[in-house]
């Protein structure tokens, strides 16, 4: 992954791409949410509302006439299952009315309903941005996640998850895939409903010339963005066996790669730092992780060649 996006033309929009209204289990309207969002200084979001037919399967995408902001048509589908028993959980922005939706009529397991490999290829191939969702949530393996062999990401922070049962990381699967050989993107969300405060936790810094749902996707799926809780990345810069960080102040920057291999410098209101990237022993994948005073996070996209 590259991260010439930095020093690309255009600027960063805040988006929170999973998030629900009442067109299925969440409590607010669309517009409320859209409203909610804006007050917080966000520039766009995601209704993903759950995929099945109990909800008459929607595609949540108000109309709004509110200037510089963006609301991506997207939803969260679900088939069965996965090893553990458990439904599936997919996010797909992008996607049209014109979907044939999979055999789901409900959160309940469904033994006709199809396969997790074809649902998700025929979501990449419609064009959506395909994420993973809530994987310490669901209980995810590095077994399942074989099974999709199309998907540009998977949620290495789901706040509403976080908030509820403490299970809102995805590292530990996340870099499961990276040690075998997969490469895969990661996204920050809030998974809100506003049934309890679990909104305006977690969320992506995309670079875009403009704010519109074609140049966010299109952004989205190159990977030209960062995941965050709070800190903010200003650069990063792989060149000569070096890698250099700058950022917003924080206390830690920690490089992970390979197996157990990590690297990090810690300092008080540190905004950068330089690495020596001959300290991780295989050079196979790296990620960037920054800690800020109060515990918050942000997260850059796998680096594969450097």
């Amino acid at each position: 992954m590259s991260f010439e996006f930095f020093s690309n033309k255009g600027k960063f929009f805040k988006g929170n791409l999973h998030g629900h209204s009442n067109h299925s289990d969440g409590k607010l309207a669309p517009e409320e949410v859209c409203k909610a969002y804006i007050e917080k200084g966000y520039n766009f979001i995601s209704i993903t509302d759950h995929f099945l037919e109990m909800f008459n399967y929607p595609i949540t995408s108000p109309e709004l006439n509110i200037k510089n902001f963006t609301v991506i048509p997207g939803a969260e589908l679900h088939t069965s299952k996965m090893e553990n028993g458990e439904l599936w959980h997919v996010l797909a922005l992008g996607l049209n009315d014109k979907f044939a939706p999979p055999n789901q009529p409900n959160f309940l397991i469904n033994k006709k309903s199809e396969n997790i490999a074809n649902l998700s290829l025929r979501l990449y191939e419609a064009g959506a941005f395909v994420s993973l969702t809530h994987p310490e949530w669901n209980g995810m393996t590095l077994h399942d996640t074989l099974k999709i062999k199309k998907a540009h990401a998977i949620e290495i922070y789901n706040h509403s998850c976080a908030i509820e049962c403490d299970r809102g990381s995805g590292v530990a699967v996340l870099d499961q895939i990276l040690n075998h050989g997969k490469e895969l993107n990661i996204i920050a969300t809030d998974d809100s409903h506003f049934h309890i405060e679990d909104a305006f936790g977690g969320w992506v810094m995309v670079k875009s010339e403009i704010n519109s749902e074609e140049a966010l996707l299109e952004a989205l799926k190159n990977g030209h963005y960062y995941s965050s809780q709070g800190p903010d990345f200003k650069n990063i810069k792989v060149q000569n066996g070096r890698l250099e960080v700058l950022c917003s102040p924080v206390e830690k920057i920690i490089v992970s790669g390979y197996g157990s291999a990590s690297i990090y410098r810690e300092k008080s209101a540190m905004e950068s730092a330089v690495f020596n990237l001959g300290l991780l022993p295989q050079k196979k994948w790296l990620r960037v992780t920054i800690i800020d005073e109060e515990g918050n996070r942000a997260w850059t996209n796998p680096i594969y060649d450097y």
